[in-house]
């Protein structure tokens, strides 16, 4: 998801304090349990980000026992998924795969040969696959199942600063969204607190976003993201029974870019969240995500967002479409914030870029 926050107050100060005293411990020396429940306490004028902590475990492995008791005792002093995996990996290191097999070697053939037929390759049955792979086999032909469609989008943002502990509604949009199979995602701003707007979508201030609809979803199940999985419970969202998963995308695999407007500053983060797997479909009804290792110094700290996903009808057939999404955005050390709400509602297909059919 591409998500861009323009400044709510009149300026955006950065100060983070790494932890010194982590610095100074030897790279070598495995780390104690003691050691990562210090670093994990918040302490007044330093802050120290769970990803590079994690990164620092992967490096330098652990010096303590690890089972479900101690990461029990981890989870309750606020250690995230992914931190909790690299202690669990440095203590339980996993065997290198095997090389692969080296492939038989075969001869060319002949100009007179004559070239076998292709057998078409059999039809996958879905329902043979694991829980997690029909959901990736799904979200990666996403795309491919939808037609041209229309949809209006009812944005509420609103904004919390220092003044005021709750939300403040700032404005409400409505955004008409058309999807084109080849040309993606496109808004057009139609309204702004029930007024008719000549103001385009990308000119307007504050937080906006946009990859509601499939490009969160591949991302998370492509290959080059290298997603890390683990189921964590069942759950069950509009009388669907689900089954949930925590992930976790390295920074260097993701594409979960954060725009400043005032600035023009933009940086890519890594992210991790929950995703809700329909077991009867194999397909995700919601996904939770928030960003980590934000570069040190960008206005946006945090940066949070939420989409559902529910069966819509669009001229008798049936897709899987979002219907509501959240984004919060904000700046811990001025605590700033901005949150949209985002309705999507009357879904309806059309077949030119100039004829709508309702």
């Amino acid at each position: 998801m591409n998500i861009k926050l323009g400044r709510v107050a009149a300026a955006f100060v950065l100060l983070l304090a790494v932890a010194g005293s982590f610095h100074a411990q030897d790279k070598q020396t495995p780390m104690t349990k003691e050691e990562i429940l210090r670093l994990l306490k918040p302490t007044p004028g330093q802050r120290y980000e769970q990803g590079d902590l994690a990164a620092e475990v992967a490096q330098r492995g652990v010096a303590f026992k690890v089972d479900e008791s101690t990461l029990a005792e981890f989870r309750k002093a606020g250690a995230r998924t992914f931190l909790l995996d690299a202690i669990d990996q440095a203590a339980h290191p996993k065997p290198a795969p095997p090389p692969p097999p080296v492939p038989a070697r075969t001869e060319l053939p002949t100009e007179n040969a004559a070239e076998p037929a292709k057998e078409a390759a059999p039809p996958v049955d879905l329902s043979k696959l694991p829980l997690l792979e029909q959901a990736r086999h799904h979200a990666l032909e996403y795309m491919e199942d939808l037609p041209n469609f229309l949809v209006t989008q009812f944005v509420e943002r609103s904004v919390r600063t220092p003044e005021k502990k709750d939300w403040q509604l700032e404005d409400k949009l409505e955004v008409e969204l058309a999807y084109r199979v080849k040309k993606g995602e496109q808004f057009k701003l139609v309204k702004r607190n029930g007024q008719p707007t000549t103001m385009s979508y990308a000119d307007l201030r504050g937080a906006t976003s946009t990859g509601e609809f499939g490009s969160m979803l591949i991302a998370l199940f492509a290959e080059q993201t290298q997603a890390d999985f683990k189921e964590v419970k069942r759950d069950t969202i509009r009388n669907r029974q689900t089954v949930v998963y925590e992930f976790r995308v390295k920074k260097a695999f993701s594409n979960n870019t954060l725009t400043d407007k005032t600035s023009g500053r933009s940086v890519t983060t890594a992210y991790s969240g929950s995703v809700w797997i329909e077991l009867e479909s194999g397909r995700v009804l919601r996904i939770e995500q928030s960003a980590e290792d934000i570069q040190r110094g960008f206005p946006i700290t945090m940066a949070e967002s939420a989409v559902e996903y529910d069966w819509v009808k669009i001229n008798d057939e049936r897709f899987l479409l979002p219907v509501y999404a959240e984004v919060i955005l904000g700046n811990d050390a001025e605590r700033t914030y901005s949150r949209n709400v985002i309705q999507m509602r009357n879904y309806h297909m059309f077949e030119t870029d100039l004829k709508i059919t309702n």
